[in-house]
């Protein structure tokens, strides 16, 4: 029984030192997680192993880059570079090739299944995934997967994404520079996730970890002096919060923290004053046409730097700027139409999923200890 308890103990202080390098995840949970399905925990247990079976996808010849099976290159002709459509443009019912496209806000034109934003989604889940359950479970073939599908996406010299995002969210038949493509950087956040959960495994080496953070700093480089990126640095809507967003987290992913910290004090929390109203809504997001949507978007975005946030050593939920806005107040406002969405006083032209509202409901009723937030969620 001494044995059996020394060695009990060790594993979860293995398991303590080893979950405490996540982007974006609270490691204390994942940490939790792993011991409830160690002890067979019933509903951990099920859910896991449903994880388990749903994962067989991730495996077989499946490509995850962007260069095989392309859709349409970007107008560089280098089918390494990401391109993506601009989910609310289409074409031109008035002119014969629909060029150039115009927007209809809040309705997804279908296209966009044709170009990479469909695998770098991809790519995010099945990382993300295989880096939970090699974590979770210590089988060896998510690991080997994951680091196989990291090294075919960002570091393989045929297939490897160009560390840019120029061609994303493009508009055809567009001439003018955006800067909101950056957006769908997102997923690659949540990708080095997987990436981290790996790191104890023999197939993600030193080597494999440098190269990938390597391309992690050219990519923040781009984001940070070129023309596009300098312009979503300047959004003043939700975009601007995932921008900051993507800085913290590829920050983080090199170990620079206090990157992370300089970008919330100087940044983020600026962001918060500029388009919060002191009732705690967001209006550049209540002036879309998916009003309630968007307003858990932006929400969405400030518990996620939250939590990397934390990792620097800032308890963002504890911030009130001097003009009195804060997250919490964010969530105050929304709560009410998370529990009845008929009752949305602005534009929402599709109906609103209520579970969308539920990780920033959950998230706000840990942080903020308010019980009806966590019973809503």
């Amino acid at each position: 029984m001494r044995v059996l308890f020394v060695v009990i103990s060790f594993v979860i202080v293995q398991m303590s030192a080893f979950a405490q390098n996540t982007i974006t995840m609270n490691d204390q949970r994942i940490i939790e997680l792993k011991k409830a399905f160690i002890n067979n925990d019933t509903r951990v247990f099920s859910f896991i192993n449903s994880i388990i079976e749903s994962s067989e996808q991730y495996f077989g010849d499946k490509p995850y880059n962007i260069v095989k099976d392309k859709g349409p290159v970007a107008p560089s002709k280098d089918p390494r570079d990401y391109i993506s459509l601009s989910r609310y443009w289409w074409p031109d019912p008035q002119k014969v090739d629909g060029l150039p496209y115009i927007r209809h806000d809040g309705k997804s034109n279908p296209e966009l299944e044709r170009y990479d934003y469909r695998k770098i989604t991809e790519l995010e889940t099945a990382v993300s995934t295989l880096g939970m359950l090699y974590y979770i479970t210590e089988g060896d073939k998510y690991a080997k997967r994951a680091s196989e599908i990291l090294r075919e996406w960002f570091l393989d010299p045929v297939t490897g994404m160009n560390p840019n995002m120029t061609y994303a969210q493009y508009v055809p038949g567009m001439s003018y520079i955006r800067g909101t493509g950056i957006l769908d950087g997102r997923a690659i956040v949540y990708a080095l996730n997987g990436a981290k959960l790996i790191e104890g495994s023999k197939y993600w080496t030193i080597n494999d970890k440098k190269a990938l953070q390597e391309w992690v700093k050219i990519f923040l480089y781009w984001m940070q002096n070129s023309t596009q990126g300098l312009m979503e640095q300047n959004a003043q809507n939700n975009h601007g919060l995932w921008y900051d967003f993507i800085r913290m987290g590829m920050s983080l992913y090199i170990d620079d923290p206090s990157y992370v910290k300089l970008i919330v004090e100087t940044s983020l929390y600026k962001r918060l004053d500029a388009q919060q109203e002191i009732n705690g809504s967001f209006p550049q997001e209540l002036a879309r046409t998916l009003g309630l949507s968007y307003t858990t978007f932006a929400l969405d975005a400030f518990y996620e730097c939250s939590e990397i946030a934390l990792k620097a050593g800032i308890d963002m939920w504890n911030h009130t700027s001097a003009s009195g806005r804060s997250i919490a107040r964010g969530v105050e406002f929304a709560f009410p139409y998370y529990l009845e969405p008929q009752k949305w006083p602005y534009q929402q032209i599709s109906p609103f999923e209520t579970g969308r509202g539920s990780m920033a409901l959950y998230i706000a009723g840990l942080k903020l200890k308010k019980k009806e937030y966590q019973d809503a969620a």
